[in-house]
Formats: C-alpha cells, sequence, structure tokens
C-alpha cells in the first residue's frame, strides 16, 4: 500500500493489560535443562512473561486496557465511532469479538465494529486503517484493540511456542485533531504458509484424522521468517525515510515488533540505529504478538517518569506475510502504566 500521510489524526492514549500470572523462563529448567534453557534466554532476551491464568482470553485484558483508558480520557461509549479489535485468538469462530467488546464497554449502536486476523504487524495495520477512516470524514474517534492471549498454552519439544510468547492487550484511540500520522504498508501471500495455525479451520475441519494429523497444527519456518525479517524491514524503513524526506534522527525512539532479540538487534544494526533508542521490553513480556508495540510504549513511558511528547516511529512484522513502518507522536501523559489483572468475562463461557 503506497505511503500516506494522515493529517490532523493524532493518537491520544494508550494503555496495556496482561495477566496477574507471570512465568518466568527459568521456569522451564526442568523440561528443557539448564542449559537449553540459557540458550534459549541468549537467544531471544526473554526472562519473563505473563499469561493467561486459564480464563482470561486476548479481549479480557483489552477490554481492562479499553475501559481504564476511556475512564481516563473521560470517555464513554458514546464517543466511540468504530472499534477494531485485532487478534489472532478470538473468543469464537463466530461472530466477532468486536462485537462482545462493544457490548462490555457499551459503545453504542452507531458504530463501525469488526475483528482482523492478523498477527505481529497488527498494530501498524490498526493504526494505518483507522487514520484513514478519520481523515476521510467518516469517524471523529476510534478505538483500537490488539491482542492475544492463549487460555492453555501446553508445554511441547519446540521451546518456541512453549516458551516464546507472552499474554497482553492493548487499547489505543485515534481521534481527529492536532496531530499528523504517516505509514507504509506491505504484504506478501507468498508467504502464507511460513507461520501458520491450519488447524482447526475450514479447510481441515475436526475430525478424527484432523486430530491425530495436526496433534501440533502450528508451524513456524524459523529461517524464512528470519530472512524476511532482516531483509524486508530494514529496506521498508528505508522507503519510508526517502519518501517522507527524513531519517532516523528526526524520531526519539523506534520501537519494534518484540519478536526476539537476535532479529531486534539486527534490525538496528542494519539500520544504524543507537540501540539506546531501540527500546526492549521482550526481557519482561515476551513476544505479545500484535500488542508488543503498544506495550513496549508502554514499558517506555514508565521508565521515563517524565511527562514529554515522543516522537515514535514503528514498525511490526509477521504472519501473512506482513509488515508496515508507521510514524506518531504521543504525550506520555496519554499513556498509562502497565496494568495487572486477572478480570475474564464470565458471561463469556455462559454461551
Amino acid at each position: 500500500m503506497k505511503a500516506q500521510v494522515f493529517d490532523n489524526v493524532k493518537v491520544a492514549g494508550i494503555a496495556c493489560a496482561v495477566p496477574n500470572n507471570k512465568k518466568y523462563s527459568d521456569d522451564y529448567i526442568d523440561y528443557y535443562g539448564k542449559e537449553g534453557v540459557e540458550r534459549f534466554k541468549k537467544a531471544t532476551g526473554i526472562v519473563s512473561r505473563y499469561m493467561s491464568n486459564g480464563k482470561q482470553t486476548a479481549s479480557d485484558l483489552c477490554y481492562v486496557a479499553a475501559d481504564e483508558l476511556m475512564k481516563s480520557k473521560g470517555l464513554t461509549g458514546e464517543d466511540i465511532d468504530a472499534l477494531i479489535f485485532v487478534t489472532q485468538t478470538a473468543d469464537y469462530c463466530i461472530p466477532s469479538t468486536a462485537f462482545v467488546l462493544q457490548k462490555r464497554l457499551n459503545i453504542k449502536t452507531d458504530c463501525i465494529v469488526f475483528d482482523m486476523n492478523i498477527g505481529c504487524s497488527g498494530f501498524v495495520n490498526g493504526i494505518y486503517i483507522l487514520a484513514g477512516m478519520i481523515q476521510s470524514g467518516m469517524l471523529q474517534r476510534a478505538l483500537l484493540l490488539v491482542g492475544d492471549a492463549a487460555v492453555e498454552r501446553p508445554v511441547t519439544e519446540d521451546k518456541s511456542f512453549s516458551m516464546m510468547f507472552g499474554d497482553a492487550g492493548s487499547a489505543c484511540i485515534l481521534e481527529r485533531g492536532e496531530g499528523l500520522i504517516r505509514g507504509m504498508i506491505r504484504s506478501d501471500g507468498n508467504g502464507y504458509d511460513t507461520l501458520i495455525t491450519p488447524f482447526p479451520g475450514a479447510r481441515f475441519p475436526i475430525t478424527e484424522e484432523n486430530l491425530i494429523r495436526f496433534e501440533h497444527p502450528q508451524k513456524m519456518d524459523g529461517d524464512d521468517t528470519f530472512l524476511f525479517t532482516i531483509t524486508k524491514v530494514p529496506k521498508l524503513f528505508k522507503e519510508f525515510y526517502k519518501h517522507f524526506e527524513c531519517s532516523f534522527e528526526d524520531f526519539d525512539y523506534c520501537m519494534l515488533h518484540q519478536a526476539n532479540l537476535m532479529i531486534i538487534n539486527q534490525i538496528t544494526k542494519k539500520l544504524k540505529m543507537p540501540v539506546e533508542k531501540v527500546p526492549v521490553s521482550i526481557e519482561n513480556y515476551g513476544n505479545t504478538d500484535g500488542a508488543s508495540i503498544p506495550v513496549g510504549i508502554v514499558d517506555l513511558c514508565e521508565s521515563i517518569n517524565e511527562d514529554k511528547k515522543l516522537k515514535l516511529i514503528t514498525s511490526g512484522f509477521g504472519i501473512g506475510l506482513s509488515w508496515g513502518v508507521v510514524s506518531f507522536d504521543i504525550d506520555t501523559k496519554d499513556v498509562l502504566p502497565m496494568i495487572f489483572t486477572d478480570d475474564y468475562y464470565e458471561e463469556g463461557y455462559n454461551v
């Protein structure tokens, strides 16, 4: 998608929520051995992460983040014109979980509501789409919810899936106002099977045969994923700088998707960015998929601990294959501290 400038659209607030249930990488020494866990920590940078209490879903975490953010901004459901929920872990096959969140947040019926099934580029895609809708005049204010969580995360032989991912939900308010958002979005369906969970789905329904065939349904081609990331993402940054006639020096920080420490370091090195300007939050939260950029922004603002405007350039990349670069400003006072919660939607289990 071509480069876009979204005038008079601003990111008005960000909040994130994670479960209270904290797990450490060292907790897996009995499964993988001390040497295996140490290698994992060195390669990924992950020391700890937060995991669902067995009831919490991505929508529960996003609900808590959105509820707190709306209260902090003095907003009600009557003020929201669009709600997009970006997730790969929806509550149900149908309907879109966005409708559940609309109900829980008491958002008016005169509102655009839908899910987006996209992963680690979900935040930048969501910003891009909603900024365009606001600039077009369709909307005054929108709520972008991005999150993923696994109610169960079994330990398998694959450390990447057992120890890599943390659970988190984020909420971001975009609205018409004094601001400037710039973005470039890319996608390549030729890599659709590089990161894939084929079962269960319409092509592979739940049958005894498929249950056996897909005992461990997640598939990730680590080499292809790594190569894609360290080539396509730096190239897009360079296109962004050239098109918008800017450079990294025009931004305070670069917030990358927290895939793993090796990938973050490679992109940082290729783009010759100062490491102190590329914050890393994966150590404490793990790879939180699409929510990792807002989680990183929350973590960054907690460390800054003062009121100031930040000029951010962000990039998400992963499943699809998809990748994007989006820049925007945000005041640290509009970023809430990390929220820790055990809450879940009891009614959601009574269908």
